[in-house]
């Protein structure tokens, strides 16, 4: 504010009439110039005066307190937007929190709704149509879409088409564009080195209330201290208290170390804690504690999910040990102990019972081969009434093809309570159909990933399939490498596809390649080799009397 409004020119004297208008300096406002020749004259006998005011103006500005962070007020609730848990809506640009988009989901599911934007009501657009909704908000000038844009350009290594898009959301007042700007200069991306623009644009991205740039400011100062007089790191605990009464961890974590090496005095600290508290108290609702409650879920679900199985869901052969093949016609199950044996094991002991002249009996449990298919059936009912998941399973199958698919689930579904993984595989498929039970994707779906967790190849391969349906390729590619890295081909086709489209990578699909001939590998063994060749022979084929695996589509 000027020392006296009613002073004349600072450089001449004259005072401010109707005809002569008297204005500020443009450097500082402490006194008044009646034309900018009377300021060029005057500047060299108030440079310094001025200088130090201009750092005085530049200082409150900087240092005051934003009234939120630069993400604003969640669109629906009106509460502040918590830093990490927001939704950007594309087809209005309005950005709303986690906790109102979730509370939308599940009201659209408790009504069966198809899902739609929670401000405008638009269907919600699909994957494929997100681009084209971008670019619309894009010709609009909506800065947060233009900063959006500039961010999939920088993470593409296109940093001047990111530097022109940043460029033009900071001129529009995204706080975030300009931070952006900052790392552009600070990186030497797009744009040549420049510490003065860098500081330049990290600093008007704090004044608009961004609490990682604020916290870089802070770290700055602190690095640049001259620990005699304390002046920058005084400056350093301002922004930090700034960035914490942002919600900002960071400061908070940093200034408990420098407070325990005694650089941060408990005053400071605790002052940044009560401003952090009050900002984390004012982002509570019940709507976004259910949000992150529902998030940490679907994170410990994925930790799950996409944990590699120590083996595919058929196992390993009890007398050889070995993995089983994927192939169900390399192996077949015995209707009187439900035991799931290699052909080569299979082969081994019908050639040790020819040199032996034994009569024809189970590989595993010695028990005579039934002569009949009514005999093997009604082992296999011993089997079931024995609560054996696996003849539950088989018997579920078998009515499955005989088109009766209430049994058919009802086999299945107890097959599953015991923990069959096969049967998790046939209930997805029952419920996908709706047969036997009424359609239910959902239910579907969770049969599928319970059947994928425990190491089902076909079922991991639905699973990218339902991915790729919905646009999440980087999903759909973990499922496949899963699949791949168990031995199945059909995921090693899909990866194929899928490289070729430029989805995955020269080096993920090799490693892919190199872990399935791994699993491949794994599976082989002299007897199981002697089988092939005795089965490539049409003449000669494995007759054991045992009911093949494929039957039940384990």
């Amino acid at each position: 504010m000027s020392e006296d409004s009613s002073a004349g020119c600072a450089s001449c004297g004259i005072a401010q009439v109707d005809d002569i208008k008297l204005k500020e300096c443009a450097e500082c406002d402490l006194v008044k110039y009646c034309s900018d020749e009377c300021q060029k004259n005057h500047k060299s006998q108030r440079k310094e005066d001025c200088k130090k005011r201009a750092a005085e103006l530049h200082d409150a500005l900087l240092f005051k307190q934003p009234e939120s962070s630069n993400l604003g007020d969640c669109a629906i609730c009106c509460l502040p937007m918590p830093l990490d848990s927001n939704i950007m809506l594309i087809c209005c640009g309005k950005v709303i929190c986690n906790g109102c988009n979730h509370a939308k989901k599940m009201s659209e599911e408790e009504a069966s709704l198809d899902p739609s934007c929670p401000i405008c009501q638009e269907p919600a657009p699909t994957t494929k149509d997100l681009e084209k909704f971008m670019m619309k908000r894009i010709k609009m000038n909506d800065p947060i879409a233009i900063r959006h844009e500039g961010i999939e350009q920088s993470r593409k290594g296109d940093y001047q088409s990111a530097f022109k898009n940043f460029t033009k959301a900071a001129e529009l007042g995204n706080a975030d564009a300009h931070y952006q700007l900052s790392l552009l200069y600070q990186n030497g991306h797009g744009v040549e080195k420049d510490k003065q623009q860098e500081v330049h644009h990290r600093e008007l991205a704090a004044i608009g209330g961004h609490p990682t740039a604020r916290y870089d400011l802070g770290c700055e100062e602190w690095d640049n201290n001259d620990w005699d007089n304390n002046d920058n790191a005084e400056r350093a605990v301002k922004h930090w208290i700034i960035a914490a009464a942002l919600g900002d961890d960071s400061p908070i974590e940093f200034m408990m170390e420098m407070s325990e090496e005694g650089y941060v005095s408990k005053d400071d600290l605790a002052a940044a804690l009560r401003a952090h508290q009050a900002a984390a108290d004012k982002a509570k609702s019940a709507q976004r504690e259910a949000a992150e409650k529902y998030k940490r879920a679907a994170e410990l679900r994925d930790e799950i999910l996409f944990k590699q199985p120590e083996s595919s869901h058929r196992g390993d052969c009890p007398i050889c040990c070995l993995p089983l093949q994927l192939d169900k016609e390399k192996s077949t199950m015995s209707s009187c102990c439900s035991k799931v044996i290699c052909n080569g094991c299979n082969y081994a002991n019908q050639v040790r019972e020819a040199e032996r002249r034994l009569e024809e009996s189970c590989p595993f449990c010695r028990e005579p081969i039934p002569s009949t298919k009514e005999e093997c059936h009604k082992q296999a009912m011993k089997r079931v009434e024995a609560n054996d998941p696996v003849a539950m399973c088989g018997e579920g199958f078998l009515q499955y093809h005989k088109g009766d698919y209430s049994s058919a689930f009802e086999y299945s579904k107890k097959a599953a309570e015991l923990g069959y993984v096969g049967a998790h595989f046939m209930l997805a498929g029952l419920y996908r159909d709706g047969h036997g039970v009424e359609m239910d994707e959902k239910k579907s779906i969770h049969h599928t990933e319970v059947a994928a967790i425990g190491g089902h190849p076909d079922a991991r391969c639905n699973l990218a399939y339902y991915e790729e349906r919905n646009g999440d390729m980087k999903r759909a590619v973990r499922h496949l490498i899963i699949a791949a890295t168990q031995g199945s081909d059909d995921s090693i086709k899909s990866l194929m596809s899928t490289f070729k489209i430029g989805k995955v990578s020269k080096e993920v699909l090799a490693a892919a390649l190199r872990a399935h001939q791994a699993a491949v590998d794994a599976t082989k063994s002299p007897q199981r080799e002697a089988a092939e060749q005795k089965l490539s022979n049409k003449d000669d084929v494995i007759d054991s009397g045992l009911i093949e695996t494929s039957f039940y589509s384990a």
